[in-house]
C-alpha cells in the first residue's frame, strides 16, 4: 500500500502545483490589463477631441460706417449695396439687435437724421424692422462735417486651436495614448464651415407656434373632425415610371 500512498501523495501535490501555475498566469494578465486600462480605458476612451482640441466661440462686433458729409441729402447706390449685404449678413448670423447710431453735435447732425431714416427704410425692405433694429447717438466731434452713421451688430466666431504639434514620436506609442494632432484638423475644419458658431454654444430657441393653425386643429380634434391638412391633388401615392 505505500507505493500507492507515494503515488498519491505525487499526484496531489502535481495537482496543485499546476492549479497554482494557472492562478499566477490568471493574476498576471489580470494585473497586466489593468495597467493597460490605467492608461487607455474607459475614461480615455471618452476624452475626444473636443476636449484635447476644444473650439473656442467668441462675440465679435460686426460695424458699417457710412460717411454723411454735410450736403448729403440721400443715400447712393453702394450705400444702399453696402446695407443690403449687412441686412443678410445680420440675418444669417447676427445675435441681439442691429443698432444705428447717428453724431450728435457736429455740422453734419441735420443730414445724418436724414440719412438714418432712410437707412431704416432700406433695412425694413431687407426685412429688419421693429425690435430687430435700435437707435443711439454718439458725441462727434464739432470739427467733423463727414461724421458717420455706424450700424453695429454682435455676431460669434469659432476659432479651434493650431495644428501641427510633432513634439511626439509616433513610431514609439507603447500606451496607446492619444496623439497630439489626434481630431485637431477636424475640429479646424468644423470652426471653418459652421453656418453659425453661436450653434456650438447651444441649442437654438424654437420659434413661435403658428396659432391661427394649432387653434384650428385643437378645434377640429374637439368637435370630432379630421385634424391632418386637406390632401391636394398634386400628392400622388403612384410610382414613377423610372423606379419600375
Amino acid at each position: 500500500m505505500a507505493p500507492y500512498k507515494a503515488l498519491l501523495v505525487l499526484w496531489w501535490i502535481e495537482g496543485v502545483e499546476r492549479l497554482m501555475t494557472r492562478v499566477i498566469l490568471t493574476l498576471l494578465i489580470s494585473f497586466a490589463l489593468t495597467a493597460c486600462g490605467g492608461f487607455n480605458g474607459r475614461e480615455d476612451a471618452l476624452f475626444d477631441s473636443r476636449y484635447q482640441h476644444p473650439i473656442s466661440v467668441d462675440p465679435q462686433v460686426v460695424t458699417l460706417q457710412m460717411d454723411v458729409p454735410q450736403d448729403k441729402v440721400a443715400l447712393s447706390l453702394a450705400d444702399k449695396a453696402a446695407l443690403d449685404a449687412f441686412a443678410r449678413t445680420y440675418k444669417a448670423r447676427g445675435h441681439g439687435a442691429m443698432t444705428i447710431a447717428a453724431p450728435s453735435g457736429s455740422p453734419n447732425e441735420a443730414a445724418a437724421v436724414s440719412i438714418v431714416a432712410e437707412t431704416r427704410a432700406v433695412l425694413a425692405e431687407a426685412g429688419l424692422s421693429g425690435a430687430a433694429v435700435g437707435y443711439a447717438a454718439y458725441r462727434a466731434s464739432s470739427a467733423n462735417s463727414n461724421a458717420p452713421v455706424i450700424l453695429t451688430y454682435r455676431r460669434f466666431v469659432a476659432s479651434a486651436s493650431p495644428c501641427g504639434n510633432w513634439t511626439q514620436d509616433y513610431a514609439f506609442a507603447p500606451n496607446n495614448e492619444r496623439t497630439p494632432n489626434f481630431g485637431c484638423s477636424t475640429q479646424s475644419n468644423l470652426a471653418a464651415i459652421v453656418a453659425d458658431p453661436a450653434d456650438l454654444m447651444g441649442p437654438r430657441d424654437w420659434d413661435p407656434a403658428f396659432a391661427p393653425r394649432r387653434d384650428e386643429v385643437i378645434e377640429n380634434f374637439r368637435v370630432g373632425e379630421v385634424t391632418e391638412a386637406a390632401e391636394s391633388g398634386n400628392a400622388s401615392g403612384s410610382v414613377s415610371e423610372v423606379a419600375e
